[in-house]
């Protein structure tokens, strides 16, 4: 019980400190309407599923987690944390008010906006070393602990609560007062998300 206690609060704790998800939730409500920004959560639950999968399956195969992974990650995330920063600068520069983009938002097809803004959430994910870190330490320390079907709840648990909390924060900076909040502040928005992509590529590297 201690340990689950614990998990659960090192958990919280993780998802209360913004990260590079946060800030590409924000770029994608800015960017497009609320059912695009929840498909972005969708993704990241998925990425988030699936760094847990990989995690048991190394541990179930191999005995151990393969280094070669963090690696490989790692400069994949920076990559893509360049990227996103790269459009966040170049929304900055062309920055339009909220009211004016969603009138552009109604010609762009919107299957292909929802399955961009899930894409982005899964790369954002699955890119993220911090996750396949964090993860990582937890599984090692429940593995051995709990049976399978327990391991399993903790999974489900930790997606679901990655998914619930993200759409929350959907559901409450897309509310009509923010979204007035937005409309004034858009461009240092999306300078904020974008430097904040840049310390986070910077963090990978150094690390």
């Amino acid at each position: 019980m201690e340990l689950f206690l614990s998990i659960a609060i090192t958990h919280f704790i993780a998802l209360l400190t913004p990260g590079a998800d946060f800030f590409l939730i924000l770029k994608t409500l800015m960017q497009s309407q609320k059912k695009a920004a929840r498909f972005t959560c969708a993704g990241i639950a998925l990425g988030n599923a699936i760094i847990l999968i990989s995690i048991y399956l190394s541990l179930f195969i191999i005995g151990q987690v393969n280094t070669a992974l963090f690696i490989l990650m790692k400069w994949l995330g920076v990559v893509y944390f360049a990227y996103v920063a790269f459009q966040c600068f170049r929304l900055a520069q062309s920055a339009q008010r909220v009211k004016q983009l969603a009138e552009q938002r109604v010609d762009q097809p919107q299957k292909y906006a929802e399955l961009k803004a899930f894409l982005s959430g899964l790369l954002s994910s699955l890119l993220n070393p911090k996750n396949l870190m964090f993860y990582t330490v937890l599984v090692i320390l429940i593995y051995p602990q709990y049976n399978f079907v327990q391991n399993a709840l903790l999974c489900f648990w930790m997606v679901g609560l990655v998914l619930i909390w993200n759409l929350a924060i959907v559901q409450l900076i897309g509310s009509n007062i923010y979204l007035s909040w937005l409309n004034r502040h858009l461009r240092h928005l999306y300078y904020l998300a974008g430097f904040s992509f840049l310390l986070f590529m910077l963090v990978l590297i150094i690390y």
